[in-house]
């Protein structure tokens, strides 16, 4: 065998793109649109802030389109990871409820960007077909793990009531997320939450 082959073999092929570029330019457009939003992103923006360039942006995703689709994929995987480790194993289902608003605290405690990127894209996905097929996808993955965190629970809902409890629950921390975005931690919001809390708790129940 041939010493100088095996190092040959072992280099990428022409123009193969470098490892980890995929991962340095999703988090380039998510911090993109943490700072401008997604009106004001750009190939270019992200390009910079990831430090790769356009051929490779459309390598990877293709096109704006499929950059947003990755990021809003991303957003929706933080927050439902989050929300998870809070509930934990909920058996009733005063615990879920506590649980999911102390998972969506947690999110935006930590990072209030992922929450603004979401709610940006939800604004956007009313006149933007393609934005609103993004958007669609990941609620539908959302509800259906609230669906399945209802099915457990030894209090939860007859079957019937499965997605209408969890759209509820979804429509609830929306509406409790944006108020925190918008106005902080006030009293009126901590207690929008305790009658959020106990009146998802006892729907849930019947």
């Amino acid at each position: 065998m041939n010493p100088a082959a095996a190092p040959a073999a072992a280099r990428p092929g022409p123009g193969r793109p470098s490892t980890g570029a995929r991962e340095r330019i999703l988090e380039g457009a998510l911090e993109v649109l943490k700072r401008d939003g997604y009106a004001g992103m750009t190939t270019a923006k992200v390009a910079a802030a990831s430090g790769q360039n356009k051929a490779l942006i459309a390598y990877h995703f293709g096109s704006k389109e499929g950059l947003v689709a990755a990021a809003a994929r991303e957003v929706s995987a933080v927050l439902i990871a989050e929300v998870l480790e809070a509930v934990g194993e909920p058996r009733s289902a005063e615990e879920l409820v506590r649980g999911l608003t102390t998972g969506v605290w947690r999110v935006m405690e930590r990072d209030p960007g992922i929450q603004r990127i979401y709610f940006d894209l939800a604004s956007q996905s009313v006149v933007e077909p393609e934005v609103n097929e993004i958007m669609a996808e990941t609620k539908v993955g959302f509800r259906a793990t609230l669906v399945e965190l209802l099915r457990g629970i030894e209090d939860g809902p007859p079957p019937r009531k499965l997605e209408p409890c969890a759209v509820f629950l979804i429509a609830g921390m929306e509406g409790l997320a944006l108020e925190r975005l918008d106005r902080g931690e006030t009293p009126e919001l901590i207690g929008a939450r305790r009658l959020f809390e106990a009146a998802a708790a006892a729907g849930i129940r019947g």
